[in-house]
């Protein structure tokens, strides 16, 4: 990408190049705002590659659902505005449903997915096994399907942002950690990166899990915890898998890949803070537990790799994106999407851009406001996997 001019003095820098932060820089550098665009490793190394790439509309919280009715459209139409095809599966997720308190708890959440028109469809025993004829049924007595949900390639989605950034002369600057900041009169002036002083109007924090650290910096605290969280691929095998699945009952979630191998992990088995990014035998072992016990026919299918990374979790599982007033002015933050930030990324990097250039909340991002933690107005989201 471009050289970095020190001379320069640039509307926005941006910390953090993944999926959330080259979408931002994207949005502001076609406003024809001066953006550069800081990472402490290489754009996508956090947690960005490190997901199930999968997507969906179907939340407990309603502003949570209206973002991702937007973000959808964003994800659909992210090929024909940005050159790269994310490989778009509508293949709809699947939850197993067990227990009269989890079909309950779904027919409710239904009636208000319904009214905003990405209403599922029940299915009994029977039709969750037309589905995967493979499934275990013991204990089943039911499922739901989000036919608005699907998968995608994340990937290809950090591809296009970088492609167009560098077509469009925005600089990167890799394997650059921010060091401090100077800050005067309560703005913020310029982010260092060692001896390096990089001037700015504007500073987007955008550094996933690690943004707390970079905030602090700034005497901010964000309300932000590292969840590190495991997943595993298979080898490749015939395709019988269609949706994205999660059983509740098992605790345990899955899809199949476009080469046919298997991606998943379990849900209740995470450790918070900043621990290292390995991956354990203990995941192991339940992951495949889980994963036989609700899909016996994969017994025999070979674990190919494993890896780690950290969700980045709020109070209320929701993110966070705005400024707030006792922050240092000139710092915005876009970050503590709790496990959701490939699939919102495009969206969330357009309103942070609209809101910076412009000075004005679009209503979508309104709900993140960091001001609802002091305010009480915390977002009831509890489906987390």
């Amino acid at each position: 990408m471009k050289p970095v001019n020190s001379n320069i003095e640039y509307d926005v820098a941006v910390i953090g190049a993944g999926a959330v932060g080259l979408a931002t820089s994207y949005h502001l550098a076609s406003k024809g705002m001066r953006v550069i665009l800081i990472e402490k490793n290489y754009a996508g190394s956090g947690s960005s590659t490190r997901n199930a790439a999968g997507f969906r509309v179907h939340f407990n919280s309603e502003h949570n659902v209206k973002f991702m009715v937007e973000g959808r459209r964003r994800l659909v139409g992210f090929g024909g505005e940005m050159g790269w095809n994310p490989i778009i599966f509508d293949s709809g997720y699947l939850w197993l449903l067990s227990t009269e308190a989890d079909l309950q708890e779904f027919k409710r959440l239904n009636t208000m997915w319904s009214s905003l028109g990405v209403g599922g469809r029940f299915l009994d025993t029977h039709e969750v096994r037309e589905v995967i004829p493979e499934l275990n049924p013991q204990g089943l007595l039911g499922g739901f399907y989000g036919p608005q949900d699907g998968t995608f390639h994340h990937d290809l989605i950090l591809f296009g942002y970088q492609e167009k950034l560098e077509g469009m002369g925005v600089p990167l600057l890799e394997s650059s950690p921010v060091t401090g900041f100077n800050v005067s009169s309560r703005r913020v002036r310029s982010v260092l990166i060692g001896s390096k002083e990089i001037r700015a109007e504007r500073f987007v924090v955008c550094a996933g899990a690690w943004s707390p650290q970079v905030t602090a910096m700034l005497g901010v605290s964000l309300p932000i915890t590292p969840e590190r969280r495991e997943l595993g691929v298979t080898e490749p095998v015939k395709h019988f898998i269609k949706p994205f699945v999660i059983s509740l009952k098992n605790r345990v979630y899955f899809a199949q890949g476009l080469r046919g191998e298997i991606r998943g992990g379990v849900t209740d088995m995470f450790r918070k803070g900043y621990h290292p990014l390995v991956s354990t035998l203990e995941w192991t072992v339940a992951y495949a537990a889980r994963l036989i016990k609700t899909l016996p026919t994969v017994s025999n299918v070979r674990l190919n790799r494993q890896w780690s990374g950290y969700y980045e979790v709020t109070p209320d599982h929701s993110q966070i994106m705005g400024a707030h007033p006792s922050w240092p002015e000139g710092l915005f933050v876009a970050a503590g999407f709790s496990g959701h930030g490939m699939m919102m990324s495009p969206l969330a990097g357009e309103l942070m851009a609209e809101y910076i250039a412009t000075g004005r909340i679009p209503d979508l991002m309104r709900p993140y406001s960091p001001e609802r933690f002091d305010e009480n107005r915390l977002i009831d989201e509890a489906m987390v996997f």
